[in-house]
């Protein structure tokens, strides 16, 4: 193998015109790729205003949780027969018009069954 060695001679200008352009873009990619600082409202922080669980180790849970913007979660399973977690459960929420989708659901080993209901508020 031979190896080649390049020597550059030192004018003291190591910097030419492309190489100040690469580095000045490099330099803007990297001040607007830095993470930005949110306010919680500027993420649409909401405070969930219930937050039940349980777990009995045993295949059988439950859990429920609502939000302060009216969504609404809930679902209870248990063991199944092939293995598999039974659940049923809904959720809802409200759809911007003053009106509330709401999802009711069963998982089973026939499948996922949901049905839904759109609620005047």
């Amino acid at each position: 193998m031979r190896l080649t060695v390049i020597l550059f001679q030192a004018t003291g200008n190591f910097a030419t015109p492309g190489m100040k352009i690469v580095i000045l873009t490099c330099l803007i990619s990297l001040a607007l790729g830095r993470p930005q600082i949110l306010t919680p409202e500027e993420l649409n922080v909401v405070e969930t205003i219930r937050d039940a669980r349980s777990d009995e180790g045993d295949g059988n849970f439950a859990y429920e949780f609502e939000t302060a913007n009216g969504i609404l979660v809930s679902a209870a399973g248990t063991p199944g027969e092939e293995g598999q977690s039974n659940i049923e459960g809904s959720y809802r929420f409200p759809m911007g018009d003053g009106r509330v989708l709401e999802v009711t659901y069963t998982a089973d080993e026939r499948g996922y069954r949901p049905a839904t209901k759109i609620l005047d508020a």
